[in-house]
């Protein structure tokens, strides 16, 4: 009889014990998992200015972001791997971005070049390297020829690469010369406007959101 008191068969509740330990351990564990994944950080290029198209890349114009990207790790350019030699952007990337790896391609696959402009007024002061300008082209009026053409947009949103507003025939100031990356599609028209029969002038652009712009 004694060892058969002794000897007796689970009860319910031991099995009920034995699920609380286990969902005790898991929850441990999961709670480490999701602490570790939280303070992990991947390094990626960022840039260090703003860079257009047609620029090469260069080691200064990047800088190193240690950020969680919590699996997005591949979308972004590792800054742990040699930056690509002749490459560039293929659309403005801010100052301060992260680097897509989408968004870098070699000069070579671009479609468009940069373009330096001779503007004869004054450029607005909001316009700067990574701005985006509308380029128009007006005829030069004759006197006695000025047949009242209207000046005719001839590039809608161009990235400015450099722009230099010291720039003038009769000194400083009454003039500006302004880099800009021109698709292949305008490249006939703004070369043509270069032929010195043409007045230019840029008016800034509205800049496009960064999400709207990976779409």
């Amino acid at each position: 009889m004694e060892l058969s008191k002794r000897i007796r068969r689970p009860r319910w509740t031991d099995a009920r014990l034995l699920v609380g330990a286990m969902l005790v351990v898991l929850a441990v564990v999961g709670t480490y998992l999701l602490v570790t994944s939280a303070n992990s950080t991947t390094r990626v290029w960022a840039s260090a200015r703003a860079l257009v198209p047609g620029e090469i890349l260069e080691p200064a114009d990047l800088t190193v972001a240690e950020v969680n990207l919590a699996g997005l790790g591949k979308k972004y350019l590792s800054a742990d791997s040699e930056l690509p030699t002749n490459t560039s952007v293929r659309s403005v990337v801010a100052a301060g971005e992260l680097l897509a790896a989408s968004a870098v391609a070699p000069v070579s696959e671009l479609e468009g070049r940069v373009v330096a402009i001779d503007i004869a007024g004054s450029v607005p002061s909001v316009v700067d390297s990574g701005s985006l300008v509308d380029v128009w082209a007006q005829p030069e009026q004759n006197g006695l020829d000025d047949d009242g053409t209207p000046p005719e947009q001839i590039v809608d949103s161009a990235p400015v690469a450099h722009i230099n507003r010291d720039v003038g025939s009769f000194g400083a100031g009454d003039g500006a010369r302004i880099e800009v990356f021109v698709g292949s599609v305008d490249l006939p028209g703004v070369l043509a406007a270069l032929d010195g029969r043409s007045v230019l002038s840029v008016v800034g652009a509205p800049s496009v959101p960064a999400d709207e712009s990976e779409q």
